[in-house]
């Protein structure tokens, strides 16, 4: 086996979210560090431009996703990912293909890369997830974070869902959970959608303090829905009507001539045979 992968798997199992390790993780971790993937690094965007740091070296103030070499998320920059959640495999990436009636996975990774000997604690902390209404063969959404006293206020990026037909995507509601070291599948409000919902490392107060072991995990489910088609109501092919006699005055005079004719006609032979008697 290669030895990066090895000691990959090996940070792996040191991992703080245990819970949520898998192998799908570290082919992901791998495509990371080996230079990344197509399949996992797609046009998916990230903002604003902000200075960065390193695992080793974190910041000295509050900022959030900004570490460059995170060993479990990669660039913590990139805090949307997706898969697809129908199937139950593949790992989470900025781009997936999805069909019709499918469930897919949204997960935004938050992180106060705050160095925890500072004890800084990152306040009324939200994350939001943002919908488009579609439909199209891609649909982008963002997810952002804010918090009251992080630099910057906001940070934010999306990820690309994409069919060879139009698609839309809703939100399922009450899908959507909070993952940290101290809590587990703890509900967050359906706010999380279009709106914005505090989040935390001990629940959702939108506390968070500054180190990897206060980082955490938001999930929602969406659905694909394709758009029926309606099938067109067939249009009437027209009938020509029959041709109805024609009663106007010449016709009726006409009928009126022709019997007088033939009245008068017999009348004349009738006349005539009399007068042979």
């Amino acid at each position: 086996m290669n030895p990066l992968l090895i000691k990959l798997e090996r940070i792996l199992k040191m991992n703080i979210f245990k819970s949520l390790k898998s192998a799908s993780s570290l082919v992901a971790v791998a495509a990371v560090v080996l230079g990344g993937s197509a399949a996992v690094y797609a046009a998916a965007t990230f903002g604003p431009s902000r200075p960065t740091f390193t695992w080793a070296s974190p910041a000295n103030y509050i900022t959030f996703n900004s570490i460059t070499d995170n060993p479990t998320w990669g660039d913590e920059r990139q805090l949307l990912k997706v898969r697809n959640a129908t199937q139950g495999s593949g790992s989470n990436a900025t781009a997936t293909q999805v069909t019709d009636n499918e469930d897919v996975l949204m997960t935004v990774y938050f992180h106060n890369d705050a160095e925890s000997g500072l004890n800084l604690v990152a306040t009324n902390t939200t994350v939001k997830f943002n919908l488009p209404s579609g439909p199209a063969t891609t649909v982008t959404p963002t997810a952002y974070i804010t918090a009251d006293n992080a630099t910057p206020h906001q940070v934010y990026a999306s990820a690309d869902l994409t069919s060879s037909t139009p698609f839309t995507v809703t939100y399922e509601a009450g899908s959507a959970k909070l993952y940290t070291n101290y809590v587990s599948g703890v509900s967050v409000s359906d706010n999380v959608v279009n709106g914005g919902a505090l989040v935390g490392s001990r629940g959702t107060d939108g506390n968070v303090p500054g180190c990897a072991q206060f980082s955490g995990y938001v999930t929602i489910l969406v659905k694909v829905h394709v758009p029926t088609t309606p099938t067109p109501t067939p249009t009437p092919t027209p009938t020509t009507p029959k041709a109805l006699p024609n009663t106007g005055p010449g016709d009726v005079l006409g009928i009126f001539t022709g019997a007088t004719a033939v009245g008068s006609a017999g009348h004349y032979m009738v006349s005539r045979r009399r007068n042979r008697r």
